[in-house]
């Protein structure tokens, strides 16, 4: 199992790669009405669910005030019977793309990056050209969304945290056939400061130790699967499963790791399965970014005002039901900086009030529904959901939201009957969340408290 250990150092916040001094730049948009969608249409989102720093043209594209490392998330469900099929672009340039359809059901898909932006760079979501589709949404079931957050600005070096930024995304921009388990290789580079990634091998290399973000997403080809694992070295972490009899499918997962210098990550096809995904030099599905939330210092002592760092990543090893309980109970802790996630109960609890981001992804069990919602103490956020018919569905979703301390987020599966898989080698669904911008005004800190 993975837990974090760490004797005797001094971990750098999330927050000082922001600086105190910089104002938070974070955001979440969704939709709460069903969208209809024309030739290269940009979404105009009705809801904000948050938003510190951001500035948004009359065309609904983010314009950046702060120059940085920025990491962008984006989730949609089409009405049922329709196509979905939506591009993030920044300026005029694609970044990433979701395709999905289902005869008689909804169609889920999501995407993620990190990118570098300059003052007055444009980030948004359009329909495809040439395309006709449905958004769904309603009060209270908010599934189409867009989620970004500076994780690093570019003038806040300082003598604490002389490194700079670590961030990369990769996608996948051609036809690729696995069955031999092997890495899978995204040959198209869009960020990639500190140069982390190897587009040679498809191995993401750690520069120095740390708390580090991942994310990965894939399509399949038609009535194949898209089935992918994301190692830590040659460790198993987390999975992504995708199949849709005689279509397209999405998967997608995300998940928060402590790296020492030189570890690796990758992505790789499911050993013993045929996985064929999906590229074209103009669809950008198949994507792995990552990023890095805080280095760690070894030493003792330090002269600055203490912050713990908070960070949590969780995974499911077994079957779970609406039945169970309201609340997932995640089993298998990947991180857990702070102890803010308690796996007896499913719940984060803040201990450090500020702005924090949220990744959940679930698989359901063969020929059954998830309906999942994200909850901050007892306030609706937004929600996934996956069905696949006689198949496993998948789905996922994202915010950013303020916390105080004590506040409480969690997802919730007791509204609707819901049935997640999980097995001990199979972790599909999962729940991330880290603190990024602590409310406090004054210079980066560290921290010397054990974290066990």
């Amino acid at each position: 199992m993975y837990r974090v250990g760490i004797a005797a150092v001094l971990i750098i916040s999330i927050a000082s790669h922001l600086g105190r001094t910089q104002s938070p730049t974070a955001f979440t948009k969704g939709q709460t009405s069903n969208l209809h969608l024309t030739n290269g249409q940009r979404i105009m989102f009705n809801r904000k669910i948050t938003e510190f720093g951001a500035n948004f043209d009359t065309e609904g594209a983010f314009v950046c005030q702060t120059p940085g490392l920025y990491a962008f998330t984006f989730y949609a469900l089409s009405e049922t019977g329709k196509e979905l099929w939506l591009e993030m672009m920044k300026n005029g340039q694609l970044i990433a793309s979701i395709y999905a359809y289902i005869v008689n059901d909804y169609g889920a898909a999501g995407n993620a990056a990190i990118l570098h932006l300059d003052v007055g760079d444009r980030v948004y979501l359009k329909a495809r050209d040439n395309r006709d589709q449905i958004l769904y949404g309603q009060e209270h079931q908010i599934y189409t969304t867009l989620t970004g957050e500076l994780l690093y600005a570019d003038n806040k070096i300082d003598a604490v945290n002389t490194h700079g930024a670590v961030g990369f995304s990769a996608v996948m921009t051609v036809n690729a056939s696995i069955s031999d388990g092997s890495t899978v290789i995204y040959n198209n580079v869009i960020t990639n400061v500190g140069h982390p990634y190897d587009t040679t091998s498809g191995t993401f290399t750690a520069p120095l130790e740390g708390t580090y973000v991942f994310h990965f997403h894939a399509l399949s080809h038609v009535d194949k699967e898209a089935w992918l694992e994301l190692f830590h070295n040659d460790e198993y972490v987390v999975a992504s499963y995708g199949y849709v009899k005689g279509y397209y499918a999405d998967s997608g997962n995300s998940v928060v790791l402590h790296l020492k210098k030189w570890d690796t990550v990758k992505v790789k096809a499911r050993s013993g399965s045929d996985v064929r995904l999906y590229g074209n030099y103009d669809e950008f599905y198949t994507t792995f970014c990552g990023a890095l939330l805080a280095p760690t210092i070894h030493g003792v002592g330090s002269s600055h005002n203490t912050l713990q760092e908070v960070a949590f990543s969780v995974g499911l090893t077994h079957n779970e039901s609406s039945a169970i309980g309201p609340n997932i109970v995640f089993d298998r802790v990947f991180t857990n900086v702070g102890r803010g996630f308690n796996v007896n109960t499913g719940v984060f609890t803040a201990s450090v009030g500020g702005i924090y981001a949220f990744h959940y992804h679930a698989l359901t069990q063969q020929g059954q529904e998830i309906w999942a919602e994200l909850y901050h103490n007892f306030i609706y956020v937004n929600s996934l959901y996956a069905h696949s018919p006689g198949n496993y569905g998948s789905g996922g979703n994202s915010a950013v939201l303020e916390l105080i301390a004590g506040d409480t987020v969690y997802l919730d599966i007791n509204h609707h009957n819901s049935f997640l898989f999980g097995d001990r080698n199979d972790i599909y669904s999962t729940f991330t969340g880290y603190l990024f911008a602590p409310n406090i005004v004054s210079s980066p800190t560290v921290e010397g408290s054990l974290i066990g």
